[in-house]
């Protein structure tokens, strides 16, 4: 970003909009609120990334964000499901 780098989760969701900001949250948890910002940031910002503690989820998506790793940045990283996922 040649503007600064990003502070916070809701600094990307302003910057983004609603349902892109959603859509890039999915990557990084798996307590997204499709009916409320508010719950997904809050649960973003109170959970854990790392099994060692030390990075939030919502941490992390503002790091990746300001490396310019998220979907957000770049929409070639985005998840495609080819259908040949692993079958057990």
């Amino acid at each position: 970003m040649a503007h600064g780098k990003m502070k916070s989760v809701y600094g990307i969701y302003k910057k983004h909009g609603r349902d892109q900001f959603l859509d890039a949250a999915g990557y990084y948890s798996c307590h997204v609120h499709p009916e409320s910002i508010d719950k997904t940031i809050d649960e973003m910002e109170s959970r854990w990334y790392d099994a060692t503690h030390r990075q939030t989820e919502a941490e992390k998506m503002v790091e990746d964000y300001n490396n310019s790793l998220t979907v957000l940045n770049d929409a070639s990283l985005a998840y495609v499901d080819t259908g040949f996922g692993m079958n057990m």
